[in-house]
């Protein structure tokens, strides 16, 4: 049996929503693959992907960034 049969046969096995969930993590390994393969040069390790700042940029816009509390300091045993 090929890779292809083997997932196919699994997936019919699986419920609407994991297949919705599989579905959004496919489509993200497909543009992260072609990423890697338009020709420009591989990532380096520790590297930004392509596109990195584009996708993320802005991301927390209109959303206000709060800091909780800080809690009290653990007291410690002394030695």
């Amino acid at each position: 049996m090929s890779t292809r049969e083997a997932l196919i046969q699994e997936i019919l096995k699986q419920p609407e929503p994991l297949l919705r969930e599989l579905q959004h993590y496919l489509a993200f390994l497909v543009e992260h693959q072609k990423d890697r393969t338009d020709g420009t040069a591989a990532l380096r390790a520790g590297a930004w992907p392509a596109g990195y700042f584009q996708k993320t940029a802005g991301a927390f816009a209109g959303e206000p960034l709060e800091r909780p509390p800080q809690l009290p300091f653990e007291k410690r045993e002394e030695w």
